[in-house]
């Protein structure tokens, strides 16, 4: 038999190639080049098509040829089309070999594009990772309270709409915004619908200007171009309080508040003694430990937050005590003497919360103490109280900014920041204004008559 046959293959000629053996099939036309096959000296009958380029044979592999059904392989028509596509692919491109490696780096290349893609999806920040991220940007620099707020806001909004806040950050219209907020309004709670607004407003402007931050943390992108809730407005806004309490009811209050079922000792003498320290911020007290009062030189070293959105800058506030507000730290010591703070949940030991403060006020109103003469009291809150206060000092010739001092209200701006910003030199005048206040106080909790302006 030739060693090299040129003709039309039919499969008992390649069942008769010896090792070493090869044997042509040309395809149809001029210049398509042809198959060629070869017997391995493993048996296997190689195929590859052979071409010309510029008077250079070159090959490609085709795979091998199947002798019997259960060969791995390719019968000998499967080896025919297999051919005709690379004929057709070296008309188009030439050489096989470098439009192959051309077709492998494509796709290599697109495989990078494709992961660089994923990898950018990946990093893409949802609506939820835009809040979570503002509020670890603001945190240490707010006020921890403010803080904490901002963090039951997001808590409340994942569970009023997961869906959207799955949704990414940059994907977020105001029609978004309006379905978070619309049942929340709804349902009557329209100042905290205007504050979470705010708070997704700020997110939103922080989510548009994070990216271009040095030496931020977080490796979410967002690629906000506009602020969907910046649009949205929410009708009603916080309204100034006006409820103050007439000297009958804060008397009734005072001396019914520990009789109330379920209002405890701790939660009790938290009420007094802002009501005997003329009215100071339950959170600045709550927040004291017991370090803070000095029980020998009659002062409470209380803070309070100053600048906006409750930006952390604490300034101290010495607030006097008088012989009334120091027997109720007295007996508080004698049940919170082991915590850190006086102000704590007596089995657990957590400060009380502000939400604690409406509780027991909700049952003392709907306890029969809240009624005078047979009359409900009308509903006010535990901030209502410090107003209360206010008024009081107001009402019987306390001077205005003596008061503001005891209530460490409205002592900011440049001249009390950069000169008069020590406010223990105020501690004598404090201690006279508190004194009268306590006057004041004793009279109307010991009297039903009211107290003179004299």
């Amino acid at each position: 038999m030739a060693s090299n046959l040129s003709r039309l293959v039919r499969p008992e000629d390649l069942k008769s190639l010896r090792a070493g053996d090869t044997i042509t099939d040309s395809l149809p036309g001029r210049g398509k080049g042809a198959i060629l096959f070869e017997r391995k000296a493993s048996g296997v009958i190689a195929a590859s098509y052979r071409y010309a380029i510029q008077g250079t044979r070159k090959k490609v592999s085709l795979g091998s040829y199947k002798e019997k059904p259960k060969d791995a392989g390719f019968t000998l028509t499967e080896i025919r089309e297999k051919a005709v596509e690379m004929a057709m692919l070296a008309l188009e491109h030439g050489d096989l070999t470098k439009h192959k490696n051309e077709v492998e780096n494509h796709a290599r290349l697109k495989a990078i594009e494709a992961e660089r893609i994923a990898a950018i999806e990946a990093a893409k920040g949802t609506f939820e990772d835009l809040l979570q991220d503002y509020i670890d940007d603001r945190t240490g620099k707010l006020d921890p309270r403010t803080i904490d707020e901002m963090k039951r806001v997001r808590g409340k909004l994942i569970l009023q709409n997961t869906e959207i806040l799955c949704l990414h950050a940059a994907d977020i219209k105001p029609t978004h915004i309006k379905e978070l907020l619309s049942p929340i309004h709804k349902r009557g709670s329209k100042v905290m619908a205007e504050r979470m607004r705010r708070q997704i407003s700020a997110s939103f402007n922080y989510g548009m200007r994070a990216e271009n931050v040095v030496g931020r943390t977080s490796n979410k992108t967002y690629a906000i171009e506009l602020n969907p809730a910046a649009v949205v407005t929410v009708e009603h806004v916080e309204k100034k309080g006006t409820r103050a309490l007439s000297e009958k009811e804060l008397k009734q209050f005072w001396n019914t508040l520990e009789k109330t079922d379920r209002v405890g000792p701790v939660m009790t003498s938290l009420f007094k003694f802002v009501i005997a320290t003329a009215g100071q911020r339950f959170s600045s007290v709550i927040e004291a430990e017991w370090h803070a009062y000095d029980l020998v030189e009659c002062v409470a070293h209380l803070h309070h937050s100053k600048g906006r959105s409750g930006r952390s800058q604490q300034k101290p506030h010495p607030v006097p005590l008088t012989p009334r507000a120091l027997e109720i730290i007295r007996d508080i010591h004698r049940l919170n003497g082991n915590r850190i703070r006086p102000w704590t949940n007596r089995i657990d030991g957590r400060p009380v919360t502000l939400s604690s403060l409406k509780n027991a006020l909700n049952r003392w109103f709907e306890s029969e103490h809240s009624q005078m003469d047979g009359v409900q009291i009308p509903r006010f809150t535990a901030r209502d109280l410090r107003r209360t206060c206010t008024q009081l000092m107001a009402k019987y010739g306390i001077d205005d900014r003596r008061s503001d001092e005891l209530q460490a209200h409205g002592t900011g701006g440049i001249v009390a920041d950069h000169y008069r910003n020590n406010p223990m030199i105020t501690l004598p005048r404090r201690k006279a204004a508190m004194t009268e206040f306590d006057h004041i106080l004793d009279i109307i909790l010991s009297s039903d008559e009211s107290v003179s302006s004299s």
